[in-house]
């Protein structure tokens, strides 16, 4: 799977779960988890949703630390490759 495919695929679950980003351009640079008006359980969700979609477990110390989609896609891609 290339990066292209998996920030396309966290993209859409981040439209379809955080109405802050439903009509807004979302690029590597975007920061997910400050810029939107959401709570923690709200980002937990979030996750949890990437995860089932790539079929992998990100470890949840990493969380905090993501903050925008780059760290994101990073995080998907190192679990995808660990399989």
């Amino acid at each position: 799977m290339t990066r292209e495919e998996i920030i396309n695929r966290i993209t859409a679950i981040v439209k379809n779960n955080l109405p802050d980003f439903e009509d807004r351009e979302i690029d590597e640079t975007t920061q997910i988890n400050t810029e939107a008006n959401f709570d923690s359980m709200t980002f937990v969700y979030v996750m949890c949703k990437i995860e089932a979609e790539f079929g992998i477990q990100i470890p949840k110390r990493k969380w905090e630390r993501m903050k925008t989609m780059a760290d994101i896609a990073d995080a998907v891609e190192k679990e995808l490759n660990r399989k």
